[in-house]
């Protein structure tokens, strides 16, 4: 096929996710994004029933779809599957203190590969993502790969009503100039229990905002 015929798209027409709540996850979108739901375009099939929402999110560029599919949603739960961008690590500050004032949970900012990101599970679980379009313009060294945050996945054997966020077990500090001392004790630590059948599984976290703090997560 000649490339100078080939259709191009006019760009993204909405962004379709599946749900297990429609009324819990407009709620929610609405509490966090500021999304406004567009009932003139609500789903409904011949008998009336609704089975997807339209929402109209600041920001996003495009509609927003929530469609009840609870066999999908928990299929993908853990999944990232949106990323937004915001501008820098004080954009970050801000969206978690709005997140803070709602009780919604969400992790640290996180040093990822390019900038730093928050990640925030739905209800479902699935995991929104802010993205900062500012570089952190750290080492490479920084780059926190072992966060159970950059983590996907379905969610571990036992998990309940969406709940697949990584569970902070304690945070631990190293008094002065022992903290790679800690770091190696508590990575031993975690390996350790890791081979011991019956025993929780653990991961260790160097806290990017507290030099010298370790978080242990429960995996």
């Amino acid at each position: 096929m000649n490339p100078a015929a080939r259709p191009v798209p006019s760009g993204i027409h909405h962004i379709k996710l599946p749900v297990t709540d429609l009324e819990r996850s407009a709620q929610w979108y609405g509490a966090v994004l500021g999304a406004r739901r567009l009932t003139e375009l609500d789903h409904r099939r011949p008998d009336g029933t609704l089975f997807a929402v339209i929402l109209d999110v600041p920001g996003l560029g495009t509609r927003l779809e929530l469609r009840l599919d609870p066999a999908t949603a928990v299929a993908v739960t853990g999944y990232d599957f949106l990323t937004l961008a915001v501008e820098d690590r004080a954009a970050l500050d801000e969206w978690i203190t709005h997140l803070d004032s709602l009780g919604v949970p969400h992790s640290p900012p996180v040093v990822a590969l390019v900038g730093r990101l928050l990640v925030i599970p739905d209800p479902d679980g699935q995991r929104l993502r802010l993205y900062t379009t500012a570089p952190h313009g750290l080492d490479a060294s920084r780059v926190e790969y072992d966060s159970p945050w950059l983590s996907t996945g379905p969610a571990s054997a036992g998990a309940h009503d969406g709940e697949t966020r990584p569970r902070s077990i304690t945070t631990i500090t190293a008094r002065t100039g022992a903290d790679r001392e800690l770091e190696s004790l508590l990575t031993e630590f975690a390996a350790t229990t890791r081979q011991e059948t019956g025993c929780l599984a653990f991961r260790v976290h160097r806290s990017e905002q507290a030099p010298g703090t370790f978080i242990v997560y429960e995996e």
